[in-house]
């Protein structure tokens, strides 16, 4: 009889732990089941907070209007601020001056700007070489690179499927996506959880850091975003804060200026492709934070500035020339 009560209690209490297994593990489920549609969630307002302030910014540009007169905007050294009950948007003008230059960049520089998004050694060295063998003009490849035969068979030039690679200058930076060993995080950038908030991060892609439209081979240091900033050969994050706060007292004037204001700048292989021209900007950037899960949404509107000719007196006749910003288009992220 013990025997059987003993057999009847190991039994139970194998239940009992099987139970309270599949329990806990229904609510691991569950609760990361929360956590993605949250996390999905406040991706999506903070995308709509984030072209809402774009939208709000490039309206007043074209307008001539300032936006901190009438609404709780305020502007910080150059960056508009957006307060949002569930957190923030900042939204800064910038230029494709302020990025790398895809077509004239030295492989040492797109190294570095792959060294920043955390490639392993060997497949930073693919993506690189694959990216000069697309815009170089022969059919000889880099060690790790790809050409004509290394992309899909049958890969025959039309009017509307042109040969892969193009060797030639790419046209348009989406033009990356087609490049051999380019994936998709390393040229959208990927959301992770950061180890020392435990918040969700984005991290930056290369279409965030290159252009193919700055026509120069050099980064304008005074509009450089941080992430590009940071892209450069021997920049540290340290050294990228100490650049933007600097800049936002005041705009770098020259090599002399920055190392003057930033010593740490004296030795370091980035100068060589910095510039310090006064240029226009040509973009408005938006970045929307979500306050308690730290999800960020990055859009920005690319505008031109175009030159017209308007009448400014019939009598004697005159004609005058002037200025208006045009929307171009959407870049999401």
């Amino acid at each position: 009889m013990n025997t059987q009560r003993g057999m009847v209690l190991v039994t139970v209490l194998w239940v009992v732990l099987i139970v309270s297994l599949l329990a806990f593990s229904l609510a691991s489920s569950v609760r990361a089941e929360l956590a993605t549609t949250q996390g999905s969630f406040d991706s999506e307002r903070a995308f709509f907070m984030a072209k809402g302030a774009a939208e709000t910014v490039f309206y007043g540009i074209v307008k001539n209007q300032d936006i901190t007169q009438s609404s709780s905007v305020r502007e910080e050294k150059g960056t508009f601020i957006f307060p949002f009950e569930t957190g923030e948007v900042r939204v800064r003008l910038e230029s494709d001056a302020g990025k790398i230059n895809l077509n004239s960049a030295p492989d040492k520089l797109i190294e570095a700007m792959l060294d920043s998004l955390g490639l392993e050694q060997q497949q930073r060295n693919q993506v690189v070489d694959s990216i000069l063998d697309w815009r170089d003009a022969d059919d000889v490849p880099h060690p790790y690179g790809a050409e004509v035969r290394d992309y899909a068979a049958g890969n025959l030039a039309s009017e509307s499927s042109p040969q892969l690679p193009r060797n030639e200058a790419f046209q348009a930076v989406d033009e990356l996506r087609l490049v051999k060993n380019m994936t998709p995080d390393i040229f959208y950038g990927r959301l992770a959880i950061d180890p020392a908030t435990g918040r969700y991060v984005r991290f930056p892609g290369v279409r965030d850091l290159v252009t193919v439209a700055s026509g120069s081979e050099f980064i304008n240091i005074n509009l450089a975003a941080p992430e590009v900033l940071s892209a450069l050969p021997r920049i540290t994050s340290e050294l990228t804060d100490a650049i933007v706060l600097e800049r936002d007292k005041e705009r770098f004037t020259g090599s002399g200026d920055l190392v003057n204001r930033v010593p740490a700048m004296s030795d370091v292989e980035a100068l060589q492709y910095l510039s310090f021209d006064d240029l226009e900007p040509s973009s408005v950037t938006a970045k929307a934070t979500i306050q308690n899960s730290g999800i960020s949404r990055t859009v920005r509107i690319l505008y031109k500035r175009e030159r017209f000719i308007r009448l400014v007196s019939s009598n004697p006749m005159q004609y005058g020339y002037f200025f208006e910003n045009k929307f171009d288009r959407w870049q999401f992220q």
